[in-house]
């Protein structure tokens, strides 16, 4: 029965939420669905001073549940032997929860190829930018770079094709165009550069972008992921589909809409693919990518974090971050997520 909310039932509301706390539920179960019995759980009331921690272990149907207050948060902390443990931070102070909480297997973890290609990351000059717009040009998984002649790559893994468009100068209701150009040289004057129409048009215009994807051979593609674990290190499939792969995708990115696409999706990549004379498939090789491809839409630097197995034939993309095959020094093989 829904009682009217009066003044005195609110406060009795309140006083009862005060002194009971809320009711924190969860189901653990594994990336099959299946329940995860025995898995140590931490519900955690964070406050701005302490943090209330709840401890116990599933039931035999991967469930547990706990009761108390914080003023700032909830996060629960789940981990079991075999298994990626994981963290769910933020949850609501102010409401009951009843989640369910996927715990990964840890299954095979191998030697891949992994990079995190980051703008932001980068020392001026180790970007990852397009060298060329509006033309299609390869990129090599195994080395991490643009195919022969642009970069160092040998093997076209996808083509990416780039392309930008100015839409006119960011607006400035405190500064006139000659403040602004003359902010703007000052700025180039620290590493010695010289100033032009076109990077001031960089600097403060608004742009539109394109980025496209192909493959060069018949069967490559790529595919999304079905499923995203974003609270896990272990955060897409262990394996690769073995089909439903596409031969396009493309994605448009812009500098002044303050629109941002969430990045909790990953998409798997077949490439290298050989047939027989019958046409079937007898070889290929898959890699993974984590988040979007991403684009800064003025100057066509790129962003993507990916895994890609060497291996012909082997879809298994659990990653041993002991194991990457790139070289330590390299810019962007800092990679500990499986």
């Amino acid at each position: 029965m829904n009682l009217p909310m009066n003044p005195f039932n609110l406060f009795m509301l309140l006083f009862f939420g005060q002194l009971f706390g809320n009711e924190v539920k969860m189901r653990v179960v594994d990336e099959a669905g299946a329940p995860v019995a025995g898995a140590t759980t931490e519900t955690v009331f964070v406050s701005y001073n302490a943090e209330k921690v709840h401890a116990g272990l599933s039931d035999s149907e991967g469930r547990y549940s706990a009761q108390g207050q914080g003023n700032h948060s909830v996060m629960l902390i789940v981990s079991k032997p075999g298994y990626y443990p994981v963290n769910l931070r933020d949850l609501s102070k102010d409401a009951d929860h009843d989640v369910e909480v996927v715990l990964p297997r840890i299954i095979k973890p191998i030697s891949l190829f992994a990079m995190r290609i980051n703008i932001a990351h980068r020392r001026p000059g180790e970007e990852m930018t397009f060298p060329v717009h509006n033309q299609w040009v390869g990129f090599d998984l195994e080395v991490a770079d643009w195919v022969a002649p642009h970069g160092k790559g040998k093997t076209a893994d996808f083509l990416l094709r780039f392309r930008n468009e100015f839409k006119g100068l960011e607006e400035s209701y405190s500064r006139t165009m000659d403040e602004r150009i003359a902010s703007h040289k000052r700025l180039l004057g620290f590493t010695k550069e010289e100033w032009s129409m076109d990077k001031f048009k960089i600097h403060e215009g608004k742009w539109d972008g394109w980025v496209e994807m192909s493959f060069p051979g018949e069967g490559d593609g790529i595919i999304e992921a079905k499923s995203f674990i974003g609270y896990s290190p272990m955060k897409l499939p262990h394996l690769a589909p073995e089909d439903g792969y596409l031969s396009a995708w493309k994605r448009m990115v812009n500098n002044y809409d303050g629109i941002v696409l969430p990045n909790d999706t990953g998409f798997f990549l077949r490439t290298r693919v050989k047939r027989d004379q019958q046409g079937r498939i007898i070889s290929a090789n898959y890699a993974k990518f984590i988040g979007r491809m991403n684009a800064r839409a003025s100057t066509g630097q790129i962003e993507f974090f990916y895994y890609f197995n060497p291996t012909p034939n082997d879809r298994n993309l659990e990653f041993d971050p002991k194991g990457n095959l790139f070289p330590k020094d390299k810019p962007g093989a800092n990679v500990y997520d499986p």
